[in-house]
């Protein structure tokens, strides 16, 4: 008799260690999902945390800044802040600050904005990129899946 209630406990203790390491496991893949977004580019993406860009509407549709802000945030870009353009433009552009050109076509590349609309232009303001969202806006990757296409 006690030798079957050792073996009946091993192998409640055996089951038990299997379910929590079950548990573990789903746990830590339901953790990994929250990076949705994730590329290739992780050093690059690791590179562009340190520089600070600015999003703003240029398209007049409610809501586009604020969506390419969160697009750019879980790709790993620092988006300080977001708001409206003076006007409304055609197409997206990229305003470079800073002289990196590397990092300005990194941010087209993630959004979909051809690199020939990037443009340098020094000045004193607190962000070093500034992304300029047009009426274009329905061509760009962070649109695009709500469309049915792939990224």
């Amino acid at each position: 008799m006690k030798k079957r209630n050792i073996k009946s406990v091993a192998l409640f203790i055996i089951t038990g260690l299997i379910a929590v390491g079950l548990i573990a496991f789903g746990v830590l893949k339901i953790l990994n999902l929250n990076n949705k977004f994730s590329s290739e580019n992780d050093d690059i993406r690791n590179q562009n945390q340190n520089f600070q860009i600015n999003v703003l509407n240029g398209c007049g549709v409610e809501d586009v800044a604020f969506q390419v802000t969160q697009y750019l945030r879980v790709k790993g870009f620092d988006v300080i802040d977001y708001g409206d353009y003076e006007t409304t433009v055609n197409q997206s552009f990229i305003i470079d600050h800073i002289g990196k050109p590397d990092v300005a076509k990194s941010i087209a590349r993630e959004l979909g904005i051809d690199e020939s609309r990037i443009v340098s232009s020094k000045s004193s303001y607190y962000n070093e990129f500034t992304v300029v969202i047009g009426k274009d806006y329905i061509t760009l990757k962070p649109f695009k899946n709500k469309f049915g296409d792939e990224f």
